[in-house]
């Protein structure tokens, strides 16, 4: 057995023993009814690289700090330990109709750990003492150069399947042909849930992905901590932070979301919500953290506000501050295409949609839905343009790519939007393969999900039969099932991948396992769905019932998520797939957790932070 393959097993074993005796109040705990809660960020049994930077925030919560409190690492007083000094601070918190619980606090900010090794943490309060532990893990060397993260938000390994079926037709039970991410060297399975909750959003999932830290709902790149600002919960150093910081790398973020949204957000922010887009916007330009490549939508989070169809609430324009900073700034496809005829710019921004990027049905098949924007590439583009700048750096770079709206087409049950995405999506996979194969093999290409959805596909609908019947009893006839599924009728005569024709007449009976009240005909939309809205146009949180403009043909289906706001799927707690190829990739061939994805892609490119050259000097064979 290989020393990598050892390495990994034992790294996999502590992380399953981890998870088997974890929970939350081990860095939360109140011993006995005297003694004050004490909160201590980062978690029990935080994982760190070498040499990485991260704030420690200890809270107690009481009125004031005991006679009795320390803070010690490994017996010592922390400040001693660190060579750095903390900031007291206190505040209350708690719902707006009270009570307010008072918290003081000592945060210490940008630490870190020189060497490998373990921790001990103990806080004393009140007559009590409260321990965390922290591990420092040995870095290693793949030998990669480069790294390529593709994120496809909300897939799950059901949805890959559905996908391949419409993209690739299946003959006798044997596919006609496999997806790129079918096909790299390695396959595992990542556990998505956060500190706070077993059911995760994007913002924490990827958080973890750049960080190698747990976080909450809604929080990027931060431990949570009880204060009401968002932007002083003790922060964790990126991926890409670290990789620009100690070995001057290239980054690239490439997303058909707006390109503040969650996922593009954690390759670089700090805000325990999510929704800061526009400090988000500005944080590359506020904190130098400047990626060479900036590929999505999110323009009104660039906009003046007095600029018609701004969102920022003050008369920053970004757009101006990021060509002052050395951007070539392009807003169309078309711009994007002239901004590479010749040699690459050395920094690229392009936003392409006020909010996020149309989806690929809608650019290419029902297009009377894109109402303006309406020269966007497609994530291919994106990919590659990304790609040939960043190929221009000789310290390699970081690329993050996201097909944003597998998910953001699951949550409204518009499943043929969301197969879409997902064959785009695979189909950049194969554009970045290319490129790799042509340019860089030193790299490692890693495909995964932040989250999945509830998602399969039980049956297959005889179309015809389906709309000819006239009570929802007659159309569920028109549902087959075991061998009176059959195969659906998509044809791709020219090769691209998609469905010539998207409204075929036998379908796959997709469905997901949580919804509100609505109607469902397995059949294509020509417009995008809105399944749900609440009872009471004026109140968003009254009850939802079923949108009488969506699908009116469809077999009504009573709904099990709470009715009081929830129009459309939630995500689920599901392990998704993850994928990899390249130097490095045999790190992911196994069942781990979401913030063990961080490392592989460090010890991929021997990242060690507390190096001088940022390299590990631990080459693995």
């Amino acid at each position: 057995m290989s020393k990598l393959l050892s390495f990994y097993r034992v790294l996999a074993a502590v992380m399953v023993m981890a998870i088997l005796f974890s929970a939350i109040p081990a860095s939360l705990v109140t011993a006995q009814e005297e003694a004050p809660p004490v909160l201590i960020l980062p978690i029990d049994r935080a994982t760190f690289l070498p040499g990485a930077l991260f704030d420690f925030r200890v809270e107690v919560h009481a009125d004031e700090m005991p006679a009795d409190f320390s803070v010690t690492i490994d017996d010592q007083d922390a400040t001693e330990f660190f060579g750095a000094e903390a900031t007291q601070e206190s505040w209350e918190y708690g719902p707006e109709e009270g009570p307010l619980t008072p918290s003081q606090s000592l945060v210490w900010r940008g630490l870190s750990f020189s060497e490998p090794g373990d921790h001990t943490v103990a806080v004393t309060a009140g007559g009590e003492t409260t321990q965390v532990t922290w591990s420092v893990l040995e870095t290693q060397n793949a030998g990669a150069k480069n790294v390529i993260l593709f994120i496809a938000d909300g897939m799950s390994i059901a949805e890959i399947t559905a996908a391949r079926m419409i993209s690739r037709g299946n003959s006798e039970g044997k596919y006609n042909g496999e997806f790129a991410m079918d096909q790299m060297e390695e396959i595992g399975l990542v556990h998505t849930s956060g500190m706070d909750s077993m059911i995760t959003d994007s913002a924490n999932s990827a958080s973890a992905y750049n960080t190698g830290h747990k976080s909450a709902v809604n929080a990027l790149g931060v431990y949570p901590d009880t204060s009401a600002e968002t932007t002083d919960d003790p922060m964790q150093e990126t991926f890409a932070e670290m990789v620009k910081r100690t070995r001057d790398m290239a980054v690239g973020i490439v997303t058909t979301a707006n390109w503040t949204d969650a996922t593009p957000a954690a390759v670089f922010a700090h805000t325990r919500r999510r929704s800061d887009q526009n400090l988000i916007a500005a944080a590359p330009l506020d904190t130098e953290l400047m990626p060479e490549v900036i590929l999505g939508g999110g323009s009104r989070h660039m906009l003046a506000q007095d600029t018609p169809g701004s969102r920022r609430d003050d008369d920053r324009d970004l757009f101006t501050e990021y060509e002052d900073a050395g951007y070539t700034v392009v807003t169309a496809a078309a711009d994007m295409e002239a901004a590479m005829e010749t040699t690459p710019p050395e920094r690229l921004l392009g936003l392409f949609h006020s909010n996020n990027m149309d989806v690929w049905l809608d650019r290419n098949v029902y297009t009377d839905n894109v109402a303006e924007d309406t020269d966007q590439p497609g994530l291919v583009e994106m990919t590659t343009t990304a790609l040939d700048v960043l190929g221009q750096y000789e310290n390699g770079f970081y690329l993050m790519v996201e097909g944003a709206s597998v998910d953001k087409q699951m949550h409204p049950l518009d499943y043929d939007r969301a197969m879409a995405e997902l064959i785009e999506f695979d189909e950049a996979i194969a554009a970045a393969q290319a490129w790799v194969q042509a340019n860089a093999p030193d790299t490692l290409i890693v495909v995964t999900a932040d989250h999945g959805h509830g998602f399969e596909v039980y049956g297959g609908v005889d179309v015809a039969a389906f709309n000819a019947a006239t009570t929802d009893d007659e159309k569920r006839e028109a549902i087959g099932t075991y061998a009176d599924a059959g195969f659906p009728t998509y044809v791709d005569a020219d090769g691209d991948h998609f469905p010539d024709n998207w409204a075929v007449d036998r379908t796959m009976a997709m469905f997901v396992n949580n919804f509100p009240d609505y109607t469902e005909d397995f059949q294509v939309s020509p417009v995008p769905r809105v399944p749900a809205i609440p009872s009471d146009p004026e109140d968003d949180s009254s009850r939802v019932v079923d949108n009488p403009d969506d699908d009116p043909n469809g077999i009504t289906l009573q709904g099990n998520l709470p009715v009081d706001g929830a129009t459309t799927g939630v995500h689920t707690m599901q392990d998704v797939p993850i994928f990899a190829s390249g130097p490095g990739a045999e790190f992911f061939g196994h069942v781990m957790d979401n913030t063990e994805v961080f490392f592989g892609m460090a010890y991929a490119i021997g990242l060690d932070p507390s190096a001088a050259d940022g390299l590990a000097s631990a080459v693995i064979e």
